[in-house]
């Protein structure tokens, strides 16, 4: 199944968002069991040759997806050839975008991609099928006031076969920041949802905690990327110390107690 029929296929996907550059990262996230990886590059540290690594290292795993840093045809050109099963536009607001992107990622004559072999061809061994069939998907990320505004013309491009709302750059946008349950923000969310619904493409969101995740479940989204790996890691790290310390107070605290008691 290619990523095109993937994204149409029933079920809510559970993704998470890796920003570190090492391919363990990568193996843990996979082994951990998500549906999909978001491999970031907009602001992790991925480059177009440690994503490359990265998708090689999850090779036969879940759908890989790229955030690239920009909307730049170098590099949707650059990132598409490294194999990757999609990739993810960051602050998309207008149709107009979604038609350059389409010219930079499209091969002929839907597009004006250019020809070139990588990772994504099989470094040659499947060249006239990549040509023939556009298998990696195109996901755009609506996060703006402007995007909010025209999501009907951006939702219902051709070249767009996913959406994923990013709910903090919406809300920074909105004079907000950081404030993703102020009413401006949810009636936004639910406006792209909606359109996307009635589009009939998948629409996703990004969910900065495990509760949140299961909200966005309960109201429907396709596709959610929950948690980042630093802050996991860093979480993780917090909650074994938290239990550590707070054990050994505890335990200082009922030796002293007892004492205490002994001493009376």
């Amino acid at each position: 199944m290619n990523a095109r029929e993937w994204l149409q296929s029933s079920g809510m996907k559970l993704g998470t968002i890796l920003t570190i550059d090492h391919p363990a990262i990568v193996e843990i996230a996979r082994l951990a069991g998500f549906d999909w990886l978001w491999i970031d590059g907009e602001h992790g540290r991925f480059n177009e040759v440690s994503a490359a690594t990265a998708c090689a290292v999850n090779s036969g795993g879940p759908p890989t997806f790229v955030r690239l840093p920009d909307r730049s045809a170098t590099s949707i050109k650059r990132f598409l050839d490294i194999g990757c099963d999609g990739i993810i536009l960051p602050q998309v607001s207008s149709a107009a975008e979604v038609d350059e992107i389409a010219r930079a990622a499209l091969y002929p004559p839907r597009g004006e991609r250019s020809v070139g072999i990588a990772r994504a061809q099989g470094y040659g061994t499947r060249f006239e099928e990549c040509l023939r069939i556009q298998e990696y998907a195109i996901v755009v990320q609506i996060e703006s006031t402007a995007g909010v505004r025209n999501a009907e013309e951006i939702i219902g491009h051709a070249a767009v076969d996913a959406v994923v709302i990013g709910p903090y750059d919406l809300s920074g946008s909105l004079g907000i920041p950081g404030k993703v349950d102020e009413p401006q923000v949810v009636e936004s969310i639910a406006k792209i949802q909606a359109i996307c619904s009635e589009a009939e493409k998948p629409c996703g969101i990004f969910a900065a905690t495990a509760e949140k995740a299961s909200v966005y479940a309960e109201s429907g989204f396709d596709l959610i990327a929950v948690g980042m790996d630093c802050s996991v890691l860093l979480g993780g790290y917090e909650a074994m110390r938290a239990r550590i310390v707070g054990g050994l107070k505890r335990d200082r605290e009922v030796r002293e107690d007892l004492r205490s008691q002994n001493l009376s």
